[in-house]
């Protein structure tokens, strides 16, 4: 089931985290959320030369240096190798996991993620909603259940398991 429209939280406006980011970064990071190839699992395809495309002044270089600041942040998980990208909250942000039909969706979506790292952090995600929001009925659905019998892994791992941003040199990440 492809998403028509995006949910945009207004309160991102007045949360600190994201008003410290910098414009580029906000930018990038709206477009992810809002691009017609987000899945109900938050993964949307990695590909910057494509990114860059949707703004006359960007490079596919330029949208790498950007990410960056949304991967610091733990905004995002990228994995270059399968050209994928999950926004880590989107699950929790854009509401839908207490609906039945969505929860399946969420279920469908995720199977289709091609990135161990990117599965475990999503499974990581679900749990923690789970855990916020244990009144759900959508837990008791046998594919929700069966998802979150999967490896968990954090961004933290996750970015560990993943190629590095190649527009950081590893002076940057702390490497010798």
């Amino acid at each position: 089931m492809a998403r028509d429209h995006a949910r945009i939280r207004l309160d991102m406006w007045t949360d600190d985290d994201f008003t410290d980011l910098t414009s580029p970064a906000q930018w990038l990071y709206m477009h992810l959320i809002s691009s017609g190839g987000m899945s109900y699992a938050g993964v949307t395809d990695w590909r910057p030369a494509r990114i860059a495309g949707a703004s006359v002044e960007l490079t596919a270089n330029d949208v790498e240096m950007i990410a960056q600041e949304l991967e610091s942040g733990d905004y995002v998980v990228i994995d270059r190798a399968t050209e994928e990208c999950l926004v880590r909250s989107f699950v929790k942000h854009d509401g839908f996991m207490d609906k039945w039909n969505m929860a399946a969706a969420f279920c469908s979506a995720w199977t289709s993620v091609s990135s161990k790292a990117l599965r475990g952090v999503a499974v990581h995600e679900l749990k923690r909603l789970q855990k916020d929001n244990p009144e759900w009925k959508t837990w008791d659905r046998d594919d929700v259940r069966q998802v979150l019998t999967k490896r968990a892994i954090t961004s933290g791992t996750a970015r560990e398991m993943t190629q590095p941003n190649p527009t950081v040199r590893p002076t940057d990440r702390g490497d010798e």
